[in-house]
């Protein structure tokens, strides 16, 4: 009997992360209960996507960035006001926000996809203007490349490090993925990396800390949302799944791109600017002060501004 010892302890720590982690994704669903019942559906082939619509006029596409906890809700701010002049699409990435999470591996190309579809049968207007957050940029540049008249303008928000979004998989990456996607151990460790302490590292760097706490809050519980499913796109996303080479596609767009940038944001502005504009010199770009990494939501006036002058004809 002394050698099984060691059975029961393990037995009951297995017993109470399990039990911890589906506490934390029912607390985190009845968080945003209300938030979800204001969502439309669009029944998209590899799962159900959420997304608001808002205003009328010439239409615009709102997509968020990829990492975990990331929504429509990084456009919060914007969204009432750029309703006042168009019709605007607030999406939420399949396996992101309300989205399904649905259990498979997430590519880029998958969203190029859902881009494409989603403004070909829910939009259904060509020339579309996007706003894209983080490396969300890279579906909306493929997709332009595939079907050149489905959008007309592209402004990128903190747009990613050229040579970082451009990392394939590596043998590492798959062994890694195939561990985060494990039942048991893949769950816990998603929640031991998203644990509140580091979404308040995240806003961190932002001036108007009050403010910044609800969205906090936000991205904590979209990050726990529905079930231990969110660990699929975590796990393609920190695998580099995500990540697509733009450089030529930049080169040759002849789309009106724009790159908004917070002054503070986690690389240095001016370094990502210059590797977009070196590949396509008819880039516009402008910073943001008082604004890092979520310029759209620490200093939304400021970026309103911008988009104005950006989205007229």
């Amino acid at each position: 009997m002394k050698k099984n010892n060691w059975l029961m302890p393990i037995v009951v720590a297995g017993l109470a992360i399990h039990t911890f982690n589906n506490k934390l994704f029912n607390v985190s669903k009845e968080k945003l209960r209300k938030r979800e019942l204001t969502q439309k559906v669009y029944n998209w082939k590899f799962g159900t996507i959420s997304y608001k619509k808002y205003g009328a006029g010439d239409p615009i596409l709102l997509i968020h960035d990829t990492f975990s906890g990331s929504s429509s809700v990084e456009f919060d701010r914007l969204t009432h006001q750029l309703s006042k002049k168009y019709e605007v699409f607030c999406l939420d990435l399949l396996g992101y926000g309300f989205s399904e999470r649905a259990t498979i591996t997430y590519t880029a190309y998958l969203y190029v996809q859902l881009v494409n579809d989603f403004i070909n049968e829910i939009i259904a207007k060509d020339n579309v203007s996007v706003i894209t957050s983080g490396n969300s940029h890279i579906f909306a540049l493929m997709c332009s490349q595939q079907e050149n008249y489905l959008i007309k303008k592209l402004i990128m928000i903190n747009p990613g490090d050229l040579r970082l979004i451009s990392m394939n998989p590596t043998k590492r990456d798959h062994a890694l993925k195939y561990l985060l996607e494990l039942p048991f151990i893949g769950t816990t460790l998603y929640n031991l990396i998203h644990c509140r302490s580091n979404f308040n590292n995240l806003f961190s760097k932002s001036k108007n800390s009050n403010m910044m706490s609800f969205y906090v809050d936000q991205f904590y519980h979209n990050a726990h949302f529905e079930n231990s499913n969110a660990r699929y796109p975590f796990a393609s996303y920190v695998t580099n799944y995500l990540n697509l080479d733009i450089r030529e596609i930049l080169k040759e767009s002849n789309m009106s791109l724009y790159i908004i940038s917070g002054e503070s944001r986690d690389f240095d502005y001016r370094i990502v600017h210059k590797q977009y504009t070196d590949y396509n010199p008819s880039i516009e770009c402008e910073v943001i002060k008082k604004a890092s990494d979520f310029p759209h939501l620490e200093n939304p006036f400021a970026t309103y501004d911008i988009l104005q002058l950006f989205l007229q004809d």
